[in-house]
């Protein structure tokens, strides 16, 4: 059960929520064969070839690399953990690092928490997925130096962690910039640069933008450099298509579908517990949508942030109409979140939660959670934000 914990001082930045949620270790493993499941699927020759098939030019490049900080979302449901999406350039994994390591002593973490990473070593592990994608990408080119890069980066949300980040890789010897993805320039040796070192061209790039396959007008000169083969981008904008696509998940639902594809039986029953049944909306039919409304979830397929995303119980019939006109939405079976129980200057406070994975390919690297109240996963409402996650060692 969730622990309530006195409230430490907390640094400047994205709310943090003050409670440490204790995950059964049958869970977490749940979680991390769910996690190399999906991956080993979205890996195989026939699923690729179908989603492929509503790709677009970006969505189809191979560069070899992977996507570093994928996150997957969960509910912690009695029945066990479902998976709710998939994105590719999860935000908050090392201020949930930091969090829960101001919130969890170190010799309390060694007894009660399992497979506990002290904070340095977690951040070498972050270190190790930038370079090892920078490899997979360009082999035998080092990662020297890279660029975050987003819209108007001190407006974002999680700029703080943009700034975390830089400080991490360049106390690891790797030259970093947060950059407007806008301006983004082409080097003067190719590849892309900032306007501050026009000569010095970026080996990677980190695109926390939401303009995963790059087809904004905004994202040219890095999309054209990548094309190129010129710079790494990660998380690349073929994991995206592969696994943060909302259309997948109508494939990871499907029993049947993942047995024609090749999926190994250990695989497709696990994830016909795991994932929530998951259909287009025009498959549904609207008037089916609208009858049976309370039972569903309705998501665009490049949704995040929760964007855009609306609760069946709380639709109107004018906005599911509208939502069917504008096409590509998918219905997933509604799955009610988990609760914890969280720490207020006011007293103890019940709010909804979720779980997510922070991965690298098919592995966990963090846990985090997020507390919040409404309809919807939101880091904005008062006592909310992000939580620790200590993974029970018994």
């Amino acid at each position: 059960m969730p622990e309530t914990l006195s409230p430490p001082p907390a640094p400047a930045g994205p709310p943090l929520a003050h409670a440490v949620v204790a995950l059964p270790p049958e869970i977490f493993a749940t979680l991390q064969r769910a996690v190399g499941a999906l991956f080993r699927i979205s890996r195989l020759p026939a699923f690729q070839a179908l989603a492929d098939a509503e790709g677009g030019p970006t969505a189809r490049h191979v560069a070899g690399n992977f996507g570093v900080m994928m996150g997957y979302d969960f509910h912690l449901t009695p029945a066990g953990p479902r998976l709710i999406e998939i994105n590719t350039n999860a935000g908050g994994a090392l201020i949930n690092a930091r969090h829960s390591a101001r919130m969890i002593a170190p010799d309390i973490a060694r007894c009660l928490c399992r497979d506990w990473l002290p904070l340095e070593r977690l951040e070498e592990r972050i270190v190790e997925m930038f370079r090892a994608e920078q490899q997979a990408a360009a082999p035998g080119r080092p990662l020297r130096r890279m660029a975050i890069v987003d819209v108007d980066p001190p407006s974002q949300f999680l700029s703080l962690e943009f700034e975390l980040y830089r400080e991490l890789l360049e106390r690891s010897g790797i030259a970093c910039e947060i950059v407007d993805t806008a301006q983004l320039r082409r080097a003067t040796s190719g590849g892309v640069t900032s306007t501050a070192h026009p000569d010095l061209p970026f080996d990677l790039v980190y695109l926390r933008d939401t303009d995963f396959l790059l087809e904004a007008e905004r994202s040219r000169v890095l999309r054209v450099a990548w094309l190129a083969g010129e710079v790494t981008v990660t998380p690349s904008p073929r994991e995206h298509h592969l696994l943060a696509d909302k259309r997948r998940l109508i494939v990871f639902s499907d029993s049947k579908k993942l047995c024609e594809l090749g999926a190994s039986e250990a695989d497709v029953a696990l994830l016909d517990d795991v994932v929530p049944d998951t259909v287009s909306l025009e498959q549904l039919g609207l008037e089916a949508a609208w009858r049976e409304r309370r039972d569903w979830v309705f998501k665009p397929a490049a949704a995040f942030g929760s964007r855009a995303v609306y609760r069946g119980d709380k639709i109107s019939r004018r906005k599911l109409d509208e939502i069917a006109r504008l096409g590509g939405f998918v219905a997933q079976r509604t799955v009610a979140p988990g609760e914890i129980e969280v720490g207020t200057p006011e007293g103890p406070i019940r709010m909804k939660s979720d779980a997510r994975a922070y991965t690298y390919r098919d592995e966990i690297l963090l846990m985090g959670a997020r507390a919040y109240q409404g309809q919807v996963t939101t880091m904005r409402t008062p006592g909310g934000g992000f939580s620790a996650i200590c993974v029970r060692a018994e």
